[in-house]
């Protein structure tokens, strides 16, 4: 069954808190406090990467290997930039293909909804159209293309020879990564509700793990595509559908023989990756992609608390709530730092020791940031709604 109403996380954020709010008392997003800043943030270049995002749901965010910042845009702009200078090395422009797009889309937008996502010397570029584009990251040449069942809404995982991608009527669909051609499908059960997004598969171990939005874990053997195990992350609870929603759409976080998932409207658990059995869980509700570091796990809740916590036993270590209901992106790591941002276009630089806001940078306040900052070397990389890229340093 496919689900009756998908909703980006931001408008259904809104509307939890509204639903357990009177008049009197609506939660309101933090307002930024002084800080006594220990690092100054200066942007090196900066340049246009078509339309972005838009005002659609996309969870686009460059990737980088040996120099080259590889970006899209929801329209199809696929382009490879210098991190040097952010200068132009090729681009390629998928919604004019038509192979894809011609009878279709008569030259109107790709959709493309996340990545790029690079393995290896491929690009993986998901559509809501329903097409995944494997490119040359050389040239951006076509390499195989994949129309598929259902809207991709989230990146493919990659590896042991195959790509995985899970749709948004809740099939999982694994192709040959060699030509794309289809391996076996899964159907997983769907939500009534949900948010617009699945969650990205893990490939560990001959394994493919992932979340659903009905609030499971569950792993599939890449061979064949069976059910090895499931195990509940989070139960619904609550009188109205909003309440009740619990999507796991993070990507799995494997470390060693656990894995980590979070549910919305739920909770941050430790799973046994070979058995699924639980091994603790915490109230850390959250629809963003966990990080690790030094074995603390790094949790940003649906309110926008940052929390740094042992991931052996899920006790909290430190919390951060200056950015309460700021949409808070997931983290990127750079130098002693964790870097966020935030819906009204600010970087935040917070300290891996002690959570403290140690340095802060706008970029643009009329621009969001959606998505992660990525890590460049010593710099970092992040790409915001109107689909302009920046390229940051530290001192």
């Amino acid at each position: 069954m496919i689900k009756g109403i998908q909703i980006t996380f931001g408008l259904m954020l809104s509307a939890v808190v509204l639903a357990g709010c009177s008049s009197n008392d609506v939660q309101r997003h933090a307002d930024l406090q002084p800080i006594e800043a220990t690092t100054q943030a200066n942007v090196l270049w900066s340049t246009k990467v078509g339309s972005g995002s838009d005002d659609f749901y996309s969870r686009l965010q460059p990737v980088y290997e040996d120099g080259v910042l590889y970006v899209a845009d929801r329209h199809g702009l696929i382009v490879a930039l210098s991190a040097e200078d952010g200068s132009t090395i090729w681009e390629r422009e998928l919604s004019e293909d038509g192979r894809w797009f011609g009878r279709l889309t008569r030259g109107e937008s790709a959709r493309i909804s996340a990545g790029p996502k690079l393995v290896d010397d491929t690009l993986y570029i998901p559509s809501e159209n329903g097409f995944l584009f494997a490119l040359d990251k050389t040239n951006g040449e076509t390499k195989w293309s994949a129309q598929l069942r259902g809207e991709l809404v989230s990146e493919p995982a990659v590896g042991e020879g195959f790509v995985v991608a899970h749709l948004g009527n809740g099939f999982i669909v694994a192709l040959d990564a060699e030509d794309g051609s289809p391996v076996w499908e899964y159907e997983e059960e769907t939500a009534l509700l949900g948010l617009r997004g699945t969650s990205t598969p893990t490939i560990v171990s001959g394994g493919v793990v992932l979340g659903t939005a009905t609030g499971k874990g569950i792993v599939l053997l890449l061979d064949g595509g069976r059910l090895a195990w499931e195990q509940r992350v989070s139960a619904p609870t609550g009188s109205s559908e909003l309440e009740r929603m619990v999507d796991v759409d993070g990507s799995p976080l494997v470390a060693g023989s656990n894995v980590y998932m979070s549910a919305f409207n739920g909770e941050t658990i430790s799973l046994a990756l070979m058995s699924g059995e639980i091994e603790w869980k915490r109230d850390y509700a959250s629809a963003r992609q966990l990080q690790l570091l030094r074995n603390r796990l790094l949790v940003v809740t649906q309110e926008g608390h940052v929390i740094s916590a042992d991931r052996f036993s899920g006790n909290e270590r430190w919390r951060n709530s200056d950015l309460y209901y700021r949409s808070v992106t997931e983290p990127a790591l750079q130098g002693n730092y964790f870097v966020v941002g935030d819906r009204f276009g600010y970087l935040h630089w917070l300290s891996i020791d002690s959570g403290e806001i140690e340095g802060r940078l706008l970029l643009n306040e009329d621009d969001q940031i959606h998505t992660a900052p990525v890590a460049v070397e010593d710099n970092i990389a992040v790409q915001t709604a109107s689909g302009r890229v920046y390229l940051i340093e530290t001192r």
